[in-house]
């Protein structure tokens, strides 16, 4: 996860910054002598150092997800604040003071990662937040035995820790079926048909069935009394007709056949 998070950032001020990757490179090792005598241009370090639980941007309760194709019911996602010291590291002091103060405008100007910049593995809403340390912070990042001007950077990300329970589909139909206890007769009566118009067109449009009529909502959806076999009419400018299956819902797609009775 945190490499993913590395990744999208590094995309992310590359390309706000900007940073020519054939000048600069971007490293998210450790700061220290060692790695800076290996050095041969100028250097965007980017040093995660602390990862704590938000506490201030917590959500708690439970929400629903689309995991693999199936909407889950789980707990909301944790919030994670990642820390990072972001330091400039060239030959010359004024190259430095001209990259720190881009990196600052751009961090200033663009509080958050949008989705084009993270892998998939990653992208969840709300996107990665960005906020620069204040004055008033004590948890701060220092390098050892040196003074090194660096922005205190904190990027807020949501962690997907798996799981969820799947969810049972939609209810497509509401049925009574009445059994008469002496004979074993039992009746089928007309069923609530869950039905759905794709064509936005079809929005207050009214739906006919042999025995119930019903208007298309503003979401494209309806509920009609009819049993299995009857023939649904949509009534829009051009009328199609859909025949009830005998178990689901009804979806109007928009190509369906004409009436035969239409001019």
């Amino acid at each position: 996860m945190l490499s993913e998070f590395d990744e999208g950032l590094e995309a992310f001020l590359r390309a706000v910054t900007p940073l020519s990757a054939v000048d600069i490179d971007v490293s998210f090792e450790t700061p220290n002598d060692e790695w800076a005598a290996k050095l041969t241009r100028p250097t965007v370090n980017v040093y995660l150092w602390d990862i704590r639980r938000s506490s201030t941007r917590a959500v708690t309760g439970v929400e629903h997800a689309q995991r693999d194709g199936v909407t889950v019911r789980r707990m909301a996602l944790p919030r994670l604040e990642l820390r990072y010291f972001v330091s400039v590291w060239t030959s010359e002091h004024d190259d430095e003071r001209a990259l720190i103060s881009a990196l600052t405008i751009a961090l200033l100007g663009h509080p958050e990662i949008s989705a084009g910049f993270l892998p998939d593995s990653v992208m969840i809403a709300p996107y990665p937040q960005l906020q620069l340390a204040r004055s008033t912070d004590t948890d701060i990042f220092r390098l050892d035995g040196r003074m090194k001007l660096g922005l205190q950077l904190q990027m807020l990300v949501v962690a997907d820790i798996g799981g969820g329970a799947p969810l049972a589909k939609p209810v497509s139909e509401l049925g009574i079926s009445l059994t008469d206890r002496d004979t074993g007769a039992t009746s089928q009566p007309p069923r609530l048909i869950a039905g759905e118009c794709l064509d936005p067109g079809a929005i207050g449009s009214t739906v006919r069935a042999p025995n119930g009529v019903a208007t298309v909502n503003a979401a494209g959806r309806f509920l009609i009394t009819a049993r299995p076999g009857d023939t649904l009419v949509l009534e829009t400018e051009t009328a199609r007709t859909v025949v009830v299956p005998p178990a689901g819902g009804v979806v109007f797609t928009g190509t369906e056949p004409i009436p035969a009775d239409t001019p």
